[in-house]
């Protein structure tokens, strides 16, 4: 099947993304293909959100609706903004829960207490747990508590470990005269240097609501710190793996230049972000043809 994983993937590994991590390498080595949607932009993932709460609704119903079955972390920000509201809290949760009402195969994950403020009660929280096949909850979570509040109790429920992603670290590699040293090796070194890069940044950026606001995003860092896992960088993503008339890479490279100028400044940041999405969800549009 093709699945969507909506929630962020390390770094840094801990917490509901290593959790996450394990389920996505679970469905993998299922033989399933697995496409990851992410709300962090420091997460690994094949592509991103534009804006935490109702925005994030929005785009994983519009991305889920081209997948066999969509899985969903609850997390800071999916679907609740941090520091919203009772009345934005309840506008977002109705809008994932008809957004996921009409896809078939729903899997709803929610690791801590934290990542969904307000708890699991109220009308938009009913309504949202309905729309799920199945919902997997990590050890802190008072698995009674919601219980009590489904028609059929436990039926659809499954407490999972937490995950065991472990800080990645940057290796100490010595080449020595090069000899017998395969392309392989190199990628693998560059992907965890990637990743670690990528942890880094997440003690030195400053926090804003307690999330993690990027300087601007760099290319490199959309490596998966778990190789084998199959999220390809993001100019893989933008080739599709098919070879590009000179003209046309040049082109993109302008247009990634533009966006990426265009993030840094507080006034054109939301116009960039949404012309990024925009430009992803054509390019997964035209992949699913």
């Amino acid at each position: 099947m093709r699945i969507l994983v909506a929630g962020s993937l390390p770094p840094p590994a801990h917490g509901h993304r290593a959790a996450l991590l394990d389920e996505v390498a679970q469905l993998r080595t299922g033989g399933h293909e697995v496409e990851v949607l992410s709300l962090d932009p420091l997460a690994a993932a094949h592509r991103y959100m534009t804006a935490p709460g109702l925005p994030a609704a929005l785009e994983v119903a519009l991305a889920g609706a081209r997948f066999d079955s969509v899985v969903v972390q609850l997390e800071p920000g999916l679907p609740v903004r941090i520091g919203a509201r009772r009345p934005e809290r309840a506008v977002a949760l109705l809008a994932l829960a008809v957004a996921l009402r009409r896809l078939d195969e729903v899997t709803i994950r929610w690791d801590r207490p934290d990542d969904l403020p307000g708890g699991p009660g109220g009308r938009p929280g009913r309504a949202l747990w309905a729309t799920a096949r199945r919902i997997d909850l990590g050890p802190a979570v008072d698995a009674d508590e919601l219980a009590a509040l489904l028609p059929d109790g436990r039926e659809r429920l499954r407490v999972v470990r937490p995950g065991a992603a472990t800080p990645i670290v940057e290796p100490d590699v010595n080449w020595g005269d090069g000899t017998g040293i395969t392309a392989a090796q190199v990628n693998e070194v560059v992907r965890r240097r990637a990743a670690a890069t990528r942890q880094s940044l997440v003690q030195v950026m400053g926090r804003s609501e307690g999330s993690v606001q990027p300087v601007v995003r760099v290319d490199q860092w959309e490596w998966l710190p778990a190789p084998g896992l199959g999220v390809p960088d993001l100019g893989q993503l933008v080739s599709n793996g098919s070879r590009r008339p000179a003209d046309g890479r040049s082109m993109r490279q302008v247009a990634a230049l533009a966006l990426a100028s265009a993030e840094r400044h507080s006034a054109t940041r939301p116009a960039a972000r949404m012309a990024r999405w925009a430009l992803s969800e054509v390019r997964a549009a035209t992949r699913s043809r």
